[in-house]
Parts: C-alpha cells; sequence; structure tokens
C-alpha cells in the first residue's frame, strides 16, 4: 500500500515543483521581451493570444503618445525610458516581484535601445523611427507571413552566412525565438 501512496505523493508535488521553477525566471509581461511569448503578452490589447498588425500598430501609436509629455511628436530619452519603466514596473508588481538585477539590467537597456533607434542621431526618436523597428520586430514574429503573430507561428530558424568552415559548425540551421525588442 505505502509503495503504492509514494508515487501518487509525489505526482500531487510536482505542479508545484514547475511553478516553483518558473517563479525564478519573470513570466511574459507588458515590458515585451524577445521571445515570441513576451511579444504576445506585451501586445496582445485585447487579450484573444493573437497580436493582430493593427492591434500591434495602434498600441505602440498609443504608448508613443501617452509617453511623449511635452507634445513634440518625438520621445526624448527620458521620455522613452520612462515608458519602458512604467511598464516594466507594472510587469514586475503584477507578478509580485521586487527589482532585482533584472530589472536594473533591462533599464539599462532601455537607455542603449533609444540610441540604437534613433536613427538620425538626434537624441529624439520620431514616430517614422519607432516605426522601423516596429516593423521588423513584427514581421520577425510573424513567420508565416499572414499579418497575425499567434502560437502558430513557427519559430524562425536563423541562416547562416554559408562558410561552415570558419567555425567548424557542421550541424546546419539554429533555431532562434527572438527579435528585436522594442
Amino acid at each position: 500500500m505505502s509503495r503504492l501512496l509514494f508515487p501518487i505523493a509525489f505526482a500531487a508535488l510536482l505542479p508545484g515543483l514547475a511553478l516553483a521553477q518558473q517563479d525564478d525566471a519573470p513570466a511574459p509581461g507588458v515590458a515585451g521581451g524577445h521571445r515570441k511569448s513576451a511579444f504576445i503578452a506585451a501586445h496582445d490589447a485585447d487579450g484573444d493570444g493573437v497580436v493582430m498588425l493593427d492591434e500591434y500598430n495602434d498600441l505602440r501609436q498609443s504608448r508613443f503618445d501617452g509617453a511623449d509629455m511635452d507634445h513634440d511628436g518625438n520621445l526624448d530619452e527620458a521620455e522613452y525610458v520612462a515608458e519602458f519603466q512604467g511598464r516594466l514596473d507594472r510587469q514586475y508588481a503584477d507578478q509580485g516581484k521586487a527589482p532585482d538585477e533584472r530589472y536594473d539590467r533591462s533599464m539599462e537597456q532601455a537607455h542603449v535601445r533609444h540610441a540604437i533607434v534613433d536613427r538620425n542621431r538626434d537624441g529624439l526618436l520620431s514616430w517614422s523611427e519607432q516605426q522601423l523597428v516596429a516593423a521588423s520586430t513584427f514581421s520577425g514574429h510573424d513567420t508565416d507571413e499572414n499579418g497575425v503573430v499567434d502560437d502558430a507561428d513557427p519559430i524562425p530558424v536563423r541562416e547562416d552566412d554559408g562558410d561552415d568552415s570558419a567555425d567548424g559548425d557542421t550541424g546546419g540551421d539554429q533555431a532562434s525565438d527572438g527579435a528585436a525588442q522594442d
């Protein structure tokens, strides 16, 4: 009888162990990230598990306009970083987490992202500069090119440069689930 109870008791503990492991890494949320699940969590405005291109653009426009505190049609670094910090703070609060090293790295990266997406290097992020990055990010996740990002989109395959001799890699293509964080 005790031999039968041990496997049953152990099986009952498995869900709790899985949750404990998941708590170590933040769940996808409104602050976004590189993986498709983070993209969907950050941009699925109606909560249906699908991000339509119009839904994505509308949400980004709303965030951009909300961050443009001086209403000049551009985001300076402080406005850009403050908008991201608001989403990151909300994501941490939603998950009951206190800011940690990952939070600090994300905030540092927000400053770097502003410099990268400011293509003309004038210190201001225009809507058109923002849309260049947004289009690339969306298409990176919309791998079946149907104008929708959802779980049905296959994970993109990283293309190699065709020179296998340079790095000794003979294993073929590697899967990647990433795109530029916005």
